[in-house]
């Protein structure tokens, strides 16, 4: 990263991942903890996350007592993850291909979290459908699987660009995301994603390129209904208010799914 202006696939540097996307942790460890005691059926002890990147909730949940497993394609966001959080049972694989007797403890779990997009990044049918049938073989009835995604409103424009900014010690990163190009009928969504690093009184731009696979609201429930195993037991917004849930209507685009396992 010595050019000023870089391109480079962003799970490639997961040192900057873990800082931009780690200011929503809280919120999103306080509504999992609500989810898990509100909607799974009996008690909630073992915990999956699939594409967990850096593993910036397993750490949370583990040092609250869970027990924390974790699934994740990139292999430098894997060894970072494991560094941070060396009691988790992390499996290097696809969320859309993995068995729970791969796993150390191969026991069904409880619950299952994905908050920020990631299930998007399996661009066929086929693939987000082979990924709920896999949630749903390793997550026991009556436990649940908590999705959050960005929905396609049928209704107003959707968001296109989105830029914040996150500091941990002597980093700052500015980060930029901008839809450029959505193709509903392939369902196809492209978007840059720039990050603007200061550290040590240095400053280096990198540029990364996304696909996403688009998601009306009926779009969503036809895959979970194709995928079969689990039921929509309740919606929220990217708010995370426990006191209000949402109806999934046109306008809906941010959006937290809690399947339960049927």
């Amino acid at each position: 990263m010595n050019d000023p202006r870089a391109t480079a696939d962003i799970y490639d540097l997961p040192e900057y991942y873990d800082i931009i996307f780690a200011d929503e942790w809280e919120a999103e460890f306080d509504f999992l903890r609500f989810c898990f005691e509100r909607y799974v059926d009996g008690s909630t002890q073992r915990l999956l996350e699939p594409a967990c990147g850096t593993g910036r909730l397993l750490v949370e949940l583990h040092s609250a007592g869970y027990a924390v497993a974790g699934v994740e394609l990139n292999e430098k966001m894997t060894r970072y993850c494991r560094e941070r959080c060396p009691d988790a049972d992390l499996l290097s694989g696809d969320m859309a291909n993995f068995r729970l007797e791969q796993f150390a403890q191969p026991e069904p779990f409880d619950a299952g979290f994905n908050m920020i997009n990631s299930v998007r990044h399996l661009l066929s049918e086929e693939l987000a459908v082979a990924h709920f049938r896999c949630m749903a073989a390793a997550i026991r009835p009556g436990g649940i699987y908590v999705v959050g995604l960005h929905l396609t409103p049928t209704v107003g424009q959707p968001l296109e660009d989105e830029t914040w900014v996150a500091k941990r010690e002597d980093v700052t990163v500015t980060c930029h995301l901008e839809t450029y190009d959505r193709d509903l009928d392939a369902r196809i969504e492209r978007a840059s994603l720039c990050y603007d690093i200061e550290k040590n009184g240095h400053e280096v731009q990198v540029v990364g390129d996304l696909s996403f696979r688009t998601y009306t609201a009926a779009q969503m429930q036809q895959t979970l209904q194709t995928a079969g195993g689990w039921r929509i037991a309740a919606t929220y917004d990217f708010t995370y208010d426990q006191d209000e849930p949402i109806v999934v209507g046109a306008v809906s685009e941010d959006v937290v799914y809690v399947l339960q396992r049927l």
